[in-house]
């Protein structure tokens, strides 16, 4: 049975005092550019079953590395779509698939990002857009024992097998190759949390089906591995006493040794999420850099509001929502952030991940996430805001630009019915420049 979880009054009120500013998109009230130029035709909603993608752009030689994270859970049989579709639905993402009944929610289609039509939509504007690289959320297993493709994940892990290399189903035969060899670089990202493990057989699955492929992503030649949980890596490998830190330098050498065995003389491992105080003993026992997945409001600048949880007119818990305004605290947060993280590995061994805005207001029971105010403009400062960061601090020209898919907490840049295809024109021109032209 589903638990609803229920606002006290007071919490409610300040909740709906902080709605960020509405962009309409209207013939009647356009949003205009300095020249003159209508910012925000009419946008209509895209039946995959009736419209293909057509011509995907090539890759091109760039100065930058743009990148979006990949949520890839919107596939029937999940908990995302339906729990989103009658809870708090957002925005709402321009595509759908009317042919499919799974993907009808409370009188509202959504679309199955395991099909490969899809994803050729997803692929095809995030070259328009500029992106080059996709880093997708990959569950390795539930069991901790030993490798299984995540069956709790599999409606996730789908999107990248199935929708993304064109396997036939997940967990089959490897492929040689993918239809975007040519078109975009990625990775998969072995995300650690939500009841998945890392057990042995993990690193070898990735190799055989991941790191084979022409398009996963390589620095200088190596593949890329990104653990995202730390914690949870090193309670899952750092054994149950003396040095745990020690044994997991162990775990970490071990990978690399699976990982030359497979032909691959070097890899770079990396975490996907860590504050930069519990950085440097990661760093020490031989992981080489770090990712943020979703930066984080500074603490000192963010509003903190205890909340109280109620079922059946009872108290059932309690919680904190931690909300931020995108201009006075999100981009002082990052940069700060950014800074710290650099400081422990090295401008060139930490990659900065631009958070766009995050809502968690609708379903998580302990720490809910309220990050508003980045709308188009907003985001577009916020981009030169990052460049010109990594330029002052010596970093890569790698820039993790957002999370593509992330509906369900409002963290998404894929093309919706609110901003249309404003964050990708956003992205296309802070870095269209800095391409290199053949």
């Amino acid at each position: 049975m589903k638990l609803k979880l229920f606002y006290s009054l007071s919490v409610l009120a300040a909740v709906c005092l902080s709605a960020f500013a509405q962009i309409r998109f209207s013939a009647e009230d356009p949003w205009l550019a300095a020249d003159g130029e209508v910012l925000n035709p009419e946008v209509r909603r895209i039946d995959v079953s009736k419209k293909k993608a057509g011509r995907i752009p090539d890759l091109k030689p760039s100065d930058w590395t743009v990148a979006v994270w990949n949520f890839p859970a919107w596939n029937p049989g999940g908990k995302h779509i339906p729990e989103l579709a009658h809870g708090k639905t957002l925005r709402l993402p321009l595509l759908y698939d009317s042919s499919d009944p799974e993907c009808l929610h409370n009188g509202v289609y959504y679309y199955r990002l395991s099909d490969p039509d899809v994803m050729d939509w997803q692929v095809k504007w995030m070259r328009e857009a500029g992106v080059n690289l996709v880093m997708f959320d990959w569950y390795p297993s539930s069991s901790k024992e030993a490798f299984d493709n995540s069956p709790r994940h599999r409606t996730i892990n789908a999107s990248i097998e199935e929708g993304f290399l064109g396997k036939t189903e997940t967990g089959g035969k490897p492929v040689k190759t993918n239809r975007f060899a040519k078109k975009i670089k990625f990775l998969a990202m072995w995300t650690n949390h939500g009841g998945a493990w890392i057990p042995k057989g993990t690193m070898e699955y990735a190799c055989e089906n991941f790191l084979n492929q022409p398009n996963y992503y390589t620095i200088d030649g190596k593949p890329i591995i990104i653990v995202h949980a730390a914690g949870i890596l090193r309670d899952e490998h750092g054994g149950d006493g003396g040095d745990r830190m020690e044994t997991l330098r162990k775990w970490v050498l071990a990978q690399r040794a699976i990982a030359e065995s497979y032909g691959h003389k070097e890899i770079i491992m990396a975490l996907g999420a860590i504050h930069p105080q519990h950085a440097k003993g990661f760093k020490d026992i031989g992981f080489d850099m770090c990712f943020t997945y979703l930066t984080p409001a500074n603490h000192e600048l963010e509003t903190v509001t205890p909340i109280e949880f109620y079922k059946n007119g009872k108290k059932a818990s309690e919680g904190e929502l931690h909300e931020a305004d995108y201009e006075t605290v999100m981009i002082p947060s990052m940069k700060t952030f950014w800074t710290k993280q650099a400081k422990v590995w090295g401008a060139r061994n930490y990659i900065p991940t631009i958070t766009m805005r995050a809502d968690w207001r609708h379903w998580h029971p302990q720490r809910l996430l309220y990050y508003h105010g980045c709308t188009p403009d907003v985001y577009a400062d916020t981009l030169e805001m990052a460049k010109q960061h990594v330029k002052e601090v010596g970093g890569r020209t790698f820039l993790p630009v957002g999370i593509w898919t992330q509906i369900y907490e409002d963290e998404y840049i894929e093309p919706d019915v609110k901003y249309g295809y404003e964050y990708g024109k956003q992205i296309k021109a802070a870095f269209g420049e800095n391409r290199k032209r053949d």
